[in-house]
């Protein structure tokens, strides 16, 4: 088990390192086929990438807030439309190549606005790259 462990740190497979690790303290790597077991580790090990690769382009984008779509204060009397800002949080304009132009007053929300954005649709388009806010 040890070998097969340092194999996978040798060659830089941390995800399917924690999932296999998961694995054996759960007693349930003899549960799963030769196939079952693969996909887990494989699914492990994308995820891990995946999300390595996020948190690096978002450390690379500089972002000035880090903000979240729910923590967001929408009102009307700010001239924020709730089902526009759930729409733009799926991300369907990514999808279709459209861009999104934020426009406002100095100091309403707009950059704050945007990294939120970013934030919900990168987890759900996380293929499309990070912008520069």
């Amino acid at each position: 088990m040890k070998q097969l462990e340092q194999q996978m740190t040798s060659l830089r497979l941390h995800g399917m390192e924690r999932s296999w690790k998961a694995l054996v303290e759960t007693r349930r790597q003899h549960e799963l086929t030769l196939n079952e077991g693969l996909e887990v580790l494989l699914q492990a090990e994308q995820q891990d990438r995946e999300n390595k690769r996020f948190e690096r382009l978002r450390k690379s984008a500089r972002f000035r807030y880090q903000a979240s779509i729910e923590e967001l204060y929408i009102d009307a009397s700010r001239g924020l439309d709730n089902g526009l800002i759930s729409n733009l949080a799926t991300g369907d304009f990514l999808t279709k190549g459209e861009s999104i132009l934020i426009t406002g007053a100095s100091g309403c929300g707009k950059s704050y606005l945007a990294s939120a954005l970013v934030d919900k649709t990168e987890h759900t388009h996380p293929k499309n790259g990070l912008a520069k806010v």
